[in-house]
């Protein structure tokens, strides 16, 4: 009987991980801040770490940008091995967030 719960047990563990990408777009939305910059780090073409992102805010708020966040996150495809590490979030809209990133120095 034990060995039938960790089957069913490892079965729900890999269905979450095939699942979880193919919900991004719908969890990580351009209305909230935090949810634009986790919707371009998805589109950038890495689904696992729009979740597991770090995002820090920061008391730095451009007028042209907008709010300045601290990103880390592992971009594995990046050919410098670089990731953007700074992000900037603005409201252009009723709940609809732009976002421009890049790395800092």
């Amino acid at each position: 009987m034990k060995t039938i719960h960790k089957l069913f047990l490892l079965f729900i563990l890999l269905a979450i991980i095939v699942i979880l990408p193919l919900l991004s777009p719908m969890i990580f939305t351009n209305s909230t801040e935090r949810g634009a910059i986790r919707q371009a780090i998805y589109q950038e073409g890495y689904p696992y770490q729009s979740y597991f992102a770090i995002l820090q805010k920061k008391n730095h708020v451009d007028p042209q940008y907008g709010q300045l966040y601290d990103v880390y996150w592992q971009a594995w495809k990046s050919e410098t091995g670089m990731t953007p590490s700074v992000c900037y979030s603005k409201k252009v809209e009723e709940k609809e967030y732009k976002v421009s990133c890049g790395t800092a120095p």
